[in-house]
């Protein structure tokens, strides 16, 4: 599979591979450069997420629980977009590393709220720093403006393919 960079390459040479412009075009599809991008940046979070005795998912479920503190497993598998099974696996590796605990929900006792840990609040910092300083290095050589653009359609692009499922 040619890379952006590795289409450069083979542009310029005499006597390269040639691509139809049917090729060249499929490889600038917005689906396949979102995705090149994702994978990308999935590498990065990694890598930063193993220093920290986490995973991507893991990190983002402490992401997560700083902005919503005591949600349950359920809620917290919907607003990281894991199955409920997924989430509560998630919830209980964090636990045993002591990046969160679980409390009996005061209002229904069958339910169990989560929060972090001080522990969880540091590595979480800690990650955040990191996660900031590569979307900094990626975004570098952008323009604010612009990177607020971005942002403001991906999260367009995001709520019109979650609303609208199949209406295509």
């Amino acid at each position: 599979m040619a890379t952006p960079a590795m289409s450069r390459t083979h542009a310029g040479r005499r006597g390269g591979p040639k691509r139809s412009n049917d090729a060249a075009a499929s490889t600038h599809r917005f689906t396949y450069l979102v995705k090149q991008l994702q994978e990308a940046l999935r590498v990065r979070l990694n890598e930063i997420t193993e220093q920290f005795d986490l995973t991507p998912k893991q990190y983002t479920a402490l992401s997560v629980l700083v902005k919503h503190p005591g949600v349950s497993s359920a809620a917290l598998g919907r607003l990281t977009f894991v199955t409920p099974q997924a989430a509560n696996e998630i919830v209980l590796a964090l636990e045993r590393k002591g990046f969160l605990k679980r409390a009996v929900d005061k209002r229904n006792r069958r339910a169990l709220e989560v929060s972090l840990t001080r522990r969880g609040t540091n590595a979480l910092a800690r990650c955040d720093e990191r996660v900031d300083r590569l979307e900094t290095f990626v975004f570098r050589d952008v323009a604010a403006s612009d990177r607020a653009q971005f942002r403001d359609m991906l999260v367009h692009c995001l709520e019109t393919v979650s609303e609208h499922g199949t209406d295509y």
